[in-house]
């Protein structure tokens, strides 16, 4: 599949599909195929568009400091290399801080928009997990990394009821060629860390779906939460049973609700 040259960036991106453009926004540390659960069921009536934020997969990892706002940008600079002058636009986790500051900067690009276990602004308690995981990306190996790393995205239940499909989770990304390295990581962890949208998310006016898992302890409830209220009109959803990896935990939940909140706008 192609890369493209998005601002200083060479950016990897796939898409699959026809109609109308879904650009699909992933988290801090996972590539585009973390989509792999979404993205055959969203091409079957949309035109979609993945791809590697900086710092992750195939696409370039500058060693500055990212910031979620320069990561819209990239975004967009994809958008318009591709001709896409509107899309639907769904992000989780930092891709769902970063499609708030793709809608708030260039909001005539955004025909819809999903954040999923997201936030506006981190907390002093989520800015001290983020300092464990990367104390932890730094002290491990890779597998111990992410086998640590994973114990914050599924839900207890999950690893009690279901620990074949947890190893199966990570073997797959175990297996991925281009790992993220600790510079994408610690740089993907600086923009979280500093993103700061919470009382600017009221001015965006294009229909909206918000969501979280109960089980998330990664980004909990609260913070979802906390952008509906202030988010005029949007509509909030909670899914049981899960963790922040909710989407893939739980697919056929998640992947019905975003459908069904497209098939609305």
């Amino acid at each position: 599949m192609p890369k493209i040259r998005v601002s200083d960036l060479s950016m990897y991106y796939v898409e699959a599909g026809q109609g109308d453009p879904l650009v699909l926004i992933m988290g801090l540390g996972a590539d585009h195929l973390a989509w792999g659960f979404q993205f055959p069921a969203f091409a079957e009536r949309y035109r979609v568009i993945a791809f590697d934020n900086r710092g992750a997969g195939q696409t370039d990892v500058p060693d500055h400091p990212y910031t979620t706002r320069m990561m819209a940008e990239d975004t967009v600079g994809l958008m318009d290399a591709l001709g896409i002058e509107r899309a639907h636009v769904l992000g989780a986790s930092m891709g769902g801080m970063i499609a708030q500051e793709l809608a708030l900067a260039h909001p005539d690009r955004v025909r819809s928009l999903q954040l999923h276990c997201t936030l506006g602004r981190p907390d002093r308690y989520l800015r001290a997990q983020i300092d464990a995981g990367r104390l932890q990306r730094r002290a491990l190996d890779r597998e111990g990394a992410m086998r640590a790393g994973y114990l914050w995205l599924f839900a207890p239940a999950t690893y009690d009821e279901r620990p074949e499909f947890v190893e199966m989770i990570l073997q797959n990304a175990l297996a991925n060629p281009y790992p993220m390295s600790l510079t994408g990581f610690e740089r993907q962890c600086d923009a979280v860390q500093t993103h700061d949208a919470l009382d600017r998310v009221g001015a965006i006016r294009c229909p909206t779906l918000i969501s979280v898992a109960d089980q998330d302890i990664l980004v909990p409830p609260r913070f979802s939460r906390a952008l509906a209220e202030r988010l005029p009109g949007a509509k909030f959803r909670l899914i049981e049973g899960a963790g922040h990896g909710y989407f893939w935990e739980r697919p056929d939940a998640f992947n019905r609700m975003c459908l069904d909140f497209l098939d609305h706008h």
